[in-house]
């Protein structure tokens, strides 16, 4: 079967939009949740916490988080919540794409969350040979490759009855139904984008039971009513939908865009460059991912993106504390951002940033080139890490001549006041932020209330933040 059915008979036709909705981005570092209000296309309240789970582990190449904690916090959220939540009518879901976490016949985990940063598993070469029909080569830190190396290591033993994303254990949890999206989905790498369906040659290839990859649901689509015990214990209504997830890039562009025909920047923890795209335009440095009705993206993802201005931060710190000063993160990114505020280049100084490799080679490392004997100086390392950061972004296969400007987004582009500066020059056009601090849980929202009513409400609401700057 291509597509999951659900629990109930929800459809788009038979639900009734409430005023209310909840969105959930479920984060690396964070977890947002977000309250918005339909009617308005506006932001009620939104509260952001830190991602507690991880795990700690010895490999430094493991990087693994506690689907369980996830699930309390997000739990606990919906509890603090000091807003009225019985008119919420819409349960939307996003997050990290690529993790994979194995359950069992209960839905229950049996393997820690095996997130996209998880780097202990090589990929085997043949696997490439499905990367045009899946829009994306296999590669170190995707889902079905990780699951395939943890099972491996532990003597090819299944030990799991259920692959999902941590955002459809979410969704099971409060809805009961735990089916994968197209967008998580294909984000593990093993996934026909042209067919909307799991790649079973290739699964059997990789020597993964087809067994542990079930029913697949388009993004944003209405699943099942929440579970009374849910919604007795966070008052809502009985009416209140919970929608199939959606992958936060995917979710952010529609955040960033509110479907207008634009490219996006995002810089948070990793980085990506995103163009909407009406058919599969596939190369082999970029990808090319689902979006809802059909729509695809071109992708570039960057490993470290603004992680590495935190590692910048984190070396001075450090540097700061061998001599006996201490500063917080705080005051650091606020001397970083002073020193480079009026600076137009870094000197001749350049900051390779891929510090974990591409995707494509990752053993690739960084690297500071270019240094003299005036400009190797904090203000320089500054400047030079923010141009590699973008500089990573504008890969040749992906073409922005046709947008008069992009949006920029995620919370390094909010954080600091000249990357935004530095996405200009490198990109030779205008870079306007959205109208929603959280793009992600907001183009959540917006994807399911697209696929309720249609676009138009929402595109007009971006054509008026954009000031009519959209050709």
């Amino acid at each position: 079967m291509k597509y999951a059915k659900g629990n109930s008979q929800t459809t788009a036709q038979s639900l009734e939009i409430g005023r209310h909705a909840i969105g959930i981005d479920i984060g690396t570092s964070t977890l947002c949740f977000a309250l918005f209000d339909i009617d308005s296309l506006s932001m009620i309240s939104v509260k952001t916490v830190e991602n507690t789970a991880l795990i700690n582990h010895r490999d430094p190449k493991a990087h693994e988080q506690n689907p369980c904690k996830i699930w309390e916090i997000i739990d606990q959220l919906f509890l603090q919540c000091e807003e009225d939540l019985s008119l919420v009518k819409i349960i939307a879901i996003t997050g990290q794409m690529h993790g994979a976490v194995l359950l069992d016949s209960e839905n229950n985990p049996v393997s820690n969350l095996l997130t996209w940063r998880d780097a202990r598993y090589p990929v085997d070469d043949n696997s490439q040979e499905f990367s045009k029909m899946n829009g994306c080569a296999l590669h170190v830190g995707y889902g079905a490759n990780s699951i395939r190396g943890m099972l491996k290591t532990q003597g090819g033993s299944s030990i799991g009855q259920r692959i999902c994303s941590i955002e459809s254990y979410i969704m099971g949890k409060l809805c009961g139904d735990y089916s994968v999206d197209e967008s998580m989905a294909a984000s593990f790498g093993c996934f026909d984008i042209t067919n909307r369906c799991w790649n079973l040659e290739q699964i059997e290839q990789m020597g993964l039971s087809a067994s542990l990859f079930h029913d697949v649901f388009p993004s944003c689509v209405p699943v099942s009513k929440i579970m009374p015990v849910n919604c007795k214990r966070y008052g809502l209504s009985s009416d209140a939908t919970v929608f199939s997830p959606i992958g936060d890039n995917q979710a952010s562009v529609i955040g960033a865009t509110g479907f207008l025909n634009i490219g996006v920047v995002n810089i948070g923890t990793s980085g990506q460059i995103s163009v909407p795209c009406s058919s599969i335009i596939y190369s082999k440095s970029i990808e090319v991912r689902p979006l809802i009705e059909n729509m695809f993206l071109q992708v570039y993802s960057s490993l470290c993106g603004g992680w590495s201005y935190a590692y910048l931060k984190d070396f001075c710190k450090d540097i700061l504390g061998k001599f006996g000063f201490a500063l917080s993160d705080g005051q650091i990114y606020t001397v970083l951002d002073s020193l480079v505020v009026d600076s137009s280049d870094s000197e001749g100084l350049i900051v390779d940033t891929r510090f974990l490799g591409t995707r494509e080679n990752p053993l690739l490392r960084g690297e500071i080139r270019e240094i003299d004997t005036r400009n190797l100086n904090i203000k320089n390392l500054a400047f030079g890490f923010i141009q590699g950061i973008v500089r990573e972004l504008h890969p040749p296969a992906i073409q922005l001549h046709k947008f008069s400007f992009i949006a920029a987004s995620g919370n390094s582009v909010r954080k600091s006041p000249i990357m935004k500066r530095a996405i200009e020059q490198e990109f030779g056009c205008a870079c306007m932020e959205p109208p929603f601090l959280e793009e992600a849980s907001v183009g959540a929202i917006l994807g399911c209330l697209a696929n309720l009513e249609g676009k138009e409400r929402i595109k007009a609401f971006y054509q008026k933040h954009f000031n009519g700057n959209i050709e």
